[in-house]
């Protein structure tokens, strides 16, 4: 998902300096290695990244995301993004819109 967002940003010539990644991960989790994953993922610099965000572990939950597999979430912020933001959900719309729209060809 990040991969296809990111390709969209480039899409809509949204350049690289823009974009800001940050992670946030459980305190309890290989940090270092979350970020150079999402770093390599990114195509980003790791020094490029804003400050992980640490969860606070708490014992008494099951959590599923553990282990060597897990590597936090990434945030993806794109800086001066109200003109953005308007001309994806004007993307998106026209999106959904056709998809609804009634099939003007017959299907034989």
């Amino acid at each position: 998902m990040i991969k296809l967002y990111l390709r969209w940003l480039d899409l809509m010539e949204i350049p690289r300096e823009r974009l800001r990644f940050y992670v946030s991960i459980h305190e309890s989790a290989d940090v270092r290695a979350a970020e150079h994953y999402w770093a390599d993922l990114t195509g980003a610099d790791v020094s490029a990244f804003g400050k992980t965000t640490l969860k606070k572990h708490n014992p008494r939950t099951v959590r599923k995301n553990t282990g060597e597999a897990y590597r936090g979430c990434l945030v993806v912020y794109v800086t001066q993004s109200a003109d953005l933001y308007r001309r994806m959900e004007g993307a998106w719309y026209g999106i959904v819109g056709a998809s609804l729209a009634p099939d003007s060809q017959s299907r034989t």
